[in-house]
């Protein structure tokens, strides 16, 4: 039996014959095997987990998801910075071949707490510049719409009212009257130039320059009457050119500068806010403005901030044509590192996307 002694006598001397285990060279084998079958598979397995890292990378960037990626084997944990985009990240990724399985995690859909405000608030805003009249934001009803648009027509006549209002059930209706708005922009007159009446939250704010004191007080009365249990603000300026912070919150005022989707084309309410932007500047000839791009979070950040330059310059090309001396114009894009609020829902991103008019003082 393996492991016994067996002593023998042979011409009077003593032999002590040990008999050798038979397990002990196989299991020496296998542990050899074993120490080879590692020091080749971790390597592979490295390179298996690399080649599917970099490939899924590339894809997630073709498809415009900006997102970091790790494998464990042929498993993938894909984090993107947007719910929106999970989905896609997923079929994009499970799409490699080689890829078995793959996590996507992303941050929740959430609403920040201003977006949610921006949601609930009726926000509109009439742009009055040398007798024509624009009409931009949002009202809660068809029925609020055609008292605002009507009362700039009776005011200015329908051939010099563009109207670009918008009807969202969502939005809660304002303590205003939206017909009265028609009272003030009357009050402002046709000589008011980058006259601006701004509705928020119940606040009437009234910015540009216009021929008298007389012309302002009359607006501030008929804004004051408009607003019922709101506010009014008074920050119009008089037959002179404002000063710098005065032309700020002028340009501050105007609407959100439109784009088309995804390119830098101005949508036809675009145009009209560069077209105020336009009008505050040549009432304010010693004033130099930055033209600043921002995009929302989404997308990659090369492309973002590629668009947000583009856009900017965009809006410089235009005022420059519409009469601003280039001299007096500077642009740039910061594309998604400054954004007002967090998230990527809608409303978040509505707020993000935007050029700003940056007086320089």
């Amino acid at each position: 039996m393996a492991g016994t002694t067996r002593t023998t006598t042979t011409s009077g001397s003593r032999w002590v014959v040990r008999k050798r285990n038979p397990w002990i060279p196989i299991g020496v084998a296998v542990v050899g095997l074993l120490a080879l079958a590692v020091a080749t598979e971790v390597p592979h397995r490295h390179s298996i987990e690399d080649n599917l890292t970099d490939r899924t990378k590339v894809a997630l960037t073709n498809a415009g998801i900006d997102a970091d990626v790790t494998f464990v084997g042929r498993d993938g944990t894909v984090k993107v910075g947007s719910a929106d985009e999970k989905d896609k990240a997923r079929d994009v990724t499970l799409a490699i071949d080689g890829v078995r399985v793959v996590e996507v995690q992303a941050p929740p859909k959430t609403d920040t707490p201003a977006v949610q405000q921006q949601l609930k608030s009726v926000s509109v805003k009439l742009l009055v510049d040398s007798g024509k009249v624009t009409l931009t934001g949002t009202v809660p009803a068809e029925s609020d719409h055609t008292k605002l648009a009507d009362a700039a027509k009776a005011a200015f006549g329908a051939e010099n009212v563009q109207d670009t209002i918008t009807v969202d059930a969502a939005r809660t209706a304002a303590d205003t009257d939206l017909a009265g708005l028609g009272a003030v922009i009357s009050a402002l007159g046709k000589d008011t130039k980058a006259g601006v009446v701004d509705l928020t939250e119940n606040v009437i704010t009234l910015t540009g320059t216009v021929p008298s004191q007389d012309v302002k007080d009359r607006a501030e009365t008929a804004a004051k009457a408009a607003a019922k249990s709101g506010s009014v603000k008074n920050e119009l300026v008089v037959g002179q050119a404002a000063a710098p912070e005065q032309v700020q919150t002028q340009l501050v005022a105007l609407p959100t500068v439109e784009f088309e989707n995804n390119s830098a084309t101005l949508t036809p309410q675009g145009r009209a806010v560069v077209e105020n932007a336009a009008s505050i500047l040549k009432a304010n000839p010693n004033i130099k403005v930055s033209i600043e791009g921002h995009t929302d979070l989404t997308g990659t950040a090369e492309r973002n901030q590629t668009l947000s330059e583009t856009r900017a310059r965009t809006v410089l090309d235009n005022l420059v044509s519409l009469g601003i001396a280039a001299d007096r114009l500077t642009s740039k894009g910061f594309g998604e590192s400054r954004p007002k609020v967090q998230g990527t829902d809608p409303a978040a991103n509505s707020v993000n996307r935007r050029v700003e008019f940056i007086v320089q003082q």
